[in-house]
């Protein structure tokens, strides 16, 4: 696991899926340059197929919240980098254990922060601006209709 924390830090990310708990899926938690640089760690560090896996992983992930994209990383570099598209992915909400692996006070009142955030996000979800350029260079045509943001990017509003 030490090398893939190594491969999310190099990338701007925390490690941990519950820094992010709660806040949707936002452009300021995770982002194409950020998959990319994922995605090219994975391929050096553990090849072709578990970096193949991972773009399937993102194409799948209905609501790309940096929570859940961390909750199914981990679960895909669990399952050996093997990845089966699922109905049901992580909910975006987590929340920390202490070094017992046990929920403690302070745990439980930074779940329920999440929670409340999560509830007053109105459902952000820029999704299709996270990854739509991120799948388009790995061949991959994201579902929906290309748009434009006011500076001229491109992304797929999704269906």
């Amino acid at each position: 696991m030490a090398k893939l924390h190594d491969i999310i830090r190099n990338n701007r990310m925390s490690t941990r899926p519950e820094y992010y708990s709660g806040r949707g899926a936002i452009l300021g938690d995770l982002d194409g340059d950020m998959l990319e640089g994922i995605h090219k760690g994975i391929l050096k560090e553990y090849g072709k197929d578990a970096a193949k896996n991972f773009v399937k992983m993102v194409a799948d992930i209905k609501v790309l919240s940096a929570t859940t994209f961390l909750q199914e990383l981990y679960q895909l570099l669990n399952n050996d980098w093997k990845y089966t598209e699922k109905k049901k992915h992580a909910d975006g909400i987590a929340v920390p254990k202490n070094d017992e692996g046990e929920y403690d006070e302070s745990s439980m009142v930074s779940g329920m922060i999440g929670m409340v955030t999560a509830m007053t996000h109105n459902g952000r979800d820029d999704t299709s601006s996270i990854r739509g350029g991120f799948l388009m260079s790995h061949g991959i045509k994201p579902k929906g209709e290309i748009r434009y943001n006011s500076l001229g990017d491109y992304y797929y509003e999704e269906c």
